[in-house]
């Protein structure tokens, strides 16, 4: 009997330390904040300038562009967009030319894209954060030729390609952030069996607004 009371004194010691340190650690996990991966869904705005990277005499354009995407732990996740490229221009004449020798004439390009691909954000110091997300993008390019402002010819195409940018920002609340960001799109347009693929480099320099939930 006695050496059962001496056993149980010794468990009960042994045990009591252990114990104490799993109801600390209880209430340390109760403490700390839940994680919802649910709150990792954000939607992006971007406004800018597009600068085409080939030799349009008219290079600059408005860009637009809105993401929808989620990022795991607040890290890295997939993501899916819609981008305005712009309208990028060229000018040319037909001097010399014995059909409309002297006309003016204007060759304009319209792109627009579906793009899905993966996105990442790293806060860095304090509300500070870098961005950065790259993938693939479906573009439909509209190519217009006009003389004397008369349209002569419209050509529609549907091509591939992709897109990677980086950005810098600023955690304004909880929810919403600002930022500046580059990105770049490599475009095609034009089909191999008529007049030949083109390809062309769009920069874009844009402000984002950010709106996690």
């Amino acid at each position: 009997m006695n050496k059962f009371i001496l056993s149980a004194a010794l468990a009960a010691a042994v045990a009591s330390p252990l114990l104490t340190q799993s109801a600390h650690a209880q209430d340390s996990d109760a403490n700390q904040p839940q994680t919802n991966q649910l709150d990792n869904f954000f939607v992006d705005g971007n406004l800018g300038q597009t600068q085409s990277r080939n030799d349009f005499t008219h290079n600059h354009s408005v860009f637009q562009n809105v993401r929808f995407g989620w990022r795991w732990n607040g890290y890295v996740g997939p993501e899916i967009g819609y981008v305005y490229l712009g309208r990028p221009k060229t000018d040319f004449s037909y001097i010399g030319s014995p059909i409309n020798s002297g006309s003016n004439g204007q060759v304009s390009t319209k792109s627009r894209a579906a793009t899905v691909g993966v996105n990442g954000k790293y806060d860095f110091y304090g509300n500070w954060f870098v961005t950065g997300h790259a993938g693939y993008m479906r573009s439909r390019t509209k190519i217009d030729g006009s003389v004397d402002g008369q349209t002569v010819f419209t050509d529609r195409t549907w091509n591939n390609g992709w897109y990677a940018g980086l950005g810098v920002g600023y955690d304004v609340t909880r929810n919403v952030s600002i930022g500046v960001n580059y990105d770049n799109y490599h475009l095609q347009y034009g089909d191999n069996s008529t007049n030949g693929e083109l390809k062309n480099n769009v920069a874009a320099f844009s402000g984002s607004v950010e709106y996690r939930f």
